[in-house]
């Protein structure tokens, strides 16, 4: 089993949302891969997301949906403490049309995202990473201007 590189794991993944070619080696290269850590099981499931997206078969769209957020589920509870996965999901929720009653976690990541932000317990080092995570929060409209700065002081300093 081939170690991946978690800064070029996090690139794929981003380019994977744009590009239904790499959404699908996205998606190939994490099935083997997604029982070695919870982090990668969480990039699993956000693959399985991601390849809804780019399906144009709406049964096939909610089908990889629900799997995604089943794998989710399982990563965030192996690792409850990981903001980056609590993140994945946060994020992945969030971008989910709300008719479809889906997006259950979206309160529970941000209080839990903004606790482990307050006690420091960060677990992204990778500053391009920390920039979106810190941007993507601000887009949210889910914190306040404090909470905000709570998060701009833990990832910049973690």
């Amino acid at each position: 089993m081939k170690a991946f590189d978690i800064s070029q794991l996090r690139k794929s993944y981003i380019a994977a949302v744009k590009d239904k070619e790499v959404a699908e080696k996205f998606y190939k290269m994490l099935e083997p891969q997604a029982s070695s850590s919870p982090l990668m099981l969480a990039y699993y499931g956000s693959a399985q997301a991601i390849m809804a997206k780019h399906a144009w078969n709406p049964c096939k769209k909610m089908e990889y949906v629900k799997s995604g957020l089943k794998t989710m589920e399982t990563a965030v509870a192996k690792s409850p403490e990981s903001l980056e996965i609590r993140f994945l999901r946060f994020s992945l929720e969030y971008y989910l049309p709300s008719f479809l009653g889906l997006s259950k976690h979206m309160e529970e990541d941000a209080a839990k995202m903004l606790e482990l932000a307050q006690k420091g317990q960060i677990d992204i080092e990778d500053p391009v990473l920390v920039k979106n995570v810190i941007g993507f929060l601000k887009k949210s409209g889910r914190y306040s201007a404090k909470e905000l700065t709570i998060f701009d002081a833990a990832l910049n300093n973690g």
